[in-house]
């Protein structure tokens, strides 16, 4: 499984993670705008799509073997 994650996930991907993570830390939920509402959204779409990227190379390596 590892080894699955090294290969789908690249240092950019946790180079995302981090900044997302960090501005959802510092954010200010009770003063939201559209933007931070647009960031969230986009966000989790990115999150979402990392875990299919990852899912399809588990599928692939799976069948190689």
């Amino acid at each position: 499984m590892l080894d699955v994650l090294k290969k789908s996930v690249t240092l950019m991907d946790c180079l995302i993670i981090a900044a997302g993570a960090f501005w959802l830390v510092q954010m200010d939920f009770a003063n939201m705008g559209g933007t931070e509402k647009i960031y969230i959204a986009v966000f989790g779409l990115w999150i979402l799509m990392l875990f299919v990227r990852i899912y399809i190379v588990y599928k692939n390596e799976g069948g190689k073997k």
